[in-house]
């Protein structure tokens, strides 16, 4: 690392890290296609992962080296925020394409999809209950997380940001084990129809999300113990908390989108508030929806199992 007087910028030095990271990175997606062509190589997703471990681990720990020397001057910083700005910017966009995939088969469901939605067939989850726990889990820990950065801004760097840190991390690491017995006891799977791997994709990728935002509150647990932020110089603390908020935004649209509106739940709740009676006529009287196939009374003929081969 080099820097310049006459410069407001440095310009680091060789580093071989960017370099493992890449071909650790390619060996983890050589490593994914061979196992979904049921040909796993344990050793190769084993040894890139180590190698990027290792590397990440180093390539950060010279980062850190960077800003203690006090090369990472307000010029530096101020280009950490607009890359992690638009960083943030193009996580909104990945998640984007899956909303809109899910909104485009949603209000319009196509005749595979028995022109409704839900599709028949799909048990959708309740979303007053585990998906509501967990939406007050993350909401919770975006309040306590904001409290430990209100806490290192007025120079509290003994409880409230360590309070703070801890809660958020536990919180985090709850909505994961709750999201995964979630997945255990639902119905459906991801290949059932294109609700199931849309439902999937979105909670699956958001709970990678939460996962990320743990570890990286971890890392920031850590380096507070170690007194490396102050009340002027935390901007890895701070990017940390902007990265935890979007995860929390993006699973209060998911709860709401996909559990309550879309899941057929919000539906539901109307249709028994007015007794049927959400078309100007009793439900008696009107075409079977999508409605019939949750009640199991109301269900055709057709739709129920037999006798005989229910066990």
């Amino acid at each position: 690392m080099n820097r310049n007087p006459y410069s407001r910028y440095y310009v680091p030095g060789p580093s071989p890290w960017p370099f493992f990271v890449a071909i650790s990175a390619n060996g983890m997606a050589v490593g994914l296609i061979l196992w979904l062509h049921r040909t796993p190589s344990f050793l190769l997703m084993g040894m890139s992962l180590v190698c990027m471990l290792l590397s990440t681990f180093s390539w950060w720990r010279d980062l850190i080296r960077e800003g203690d020397i006090g090369f990472h001057t307000r010029f530096v910083i101020k280009s950490f925020r607009d890359g992690f700005a638009l960083f943030i910017l193009s996580e909104v966009m990945f998640f984007f394409t899956f909303f809109w995939t899910f909104f485009h088969n949603a209000l319009s469901p196509s005749c595979e999809l028995g022109m409704r939605w839900p599709p028949p067939g799909i048990r959708t989850p309740n979303p007053s209950s585990t998906s509501l726990f967990e939406t007050g889990l993350l909401i919770s820990s975006g309040l306590f997380v904001t409290q430990a950065h209100k806490s290192m801004r007025l120079k509290d760097y003994d409880v409230g940001p360590f309070i703070g840190l801890v809660v958020t991390i536990v919180c985090g690491t709850v909505f994961f084990l709750v999201q995964l017995r979630e997945y255990y006891w639902n119905s459906y799977t991801i290949a059932d129809s294109v609700y199931g791997s849309v439902f999937y994709l979105l909670t699956g990728f958001h709970g990678m999300h939460v996962v990320v935002g743990t570890i990286w509150l971890m890392v920031s647990l850590v380096r507070l113990w170690r007194g490396e932020f102050s009340s002027q110089r935390h901007f890895g603390f701070e990017a940390c908390i902007w990265y935890w908020h979007f995860v929390d935004v993006v699973w209060v649209a998911l709860w709401c989108l996909v559990y309550v509106w879309f899941g057929g739940w919000l539906y539901m709740w109307w249709f028994n508030m007015w007794d049927g009676d959400v078309y100007t006529f009793k439900y008696p009287d009107a075409k079977p929806s999508w409605y019939a196939y949750i009640q199991e009374e109301h269900a055709p003929s057709w739709y129920k199992v037999p006798d005989h081969l229910k066990a």
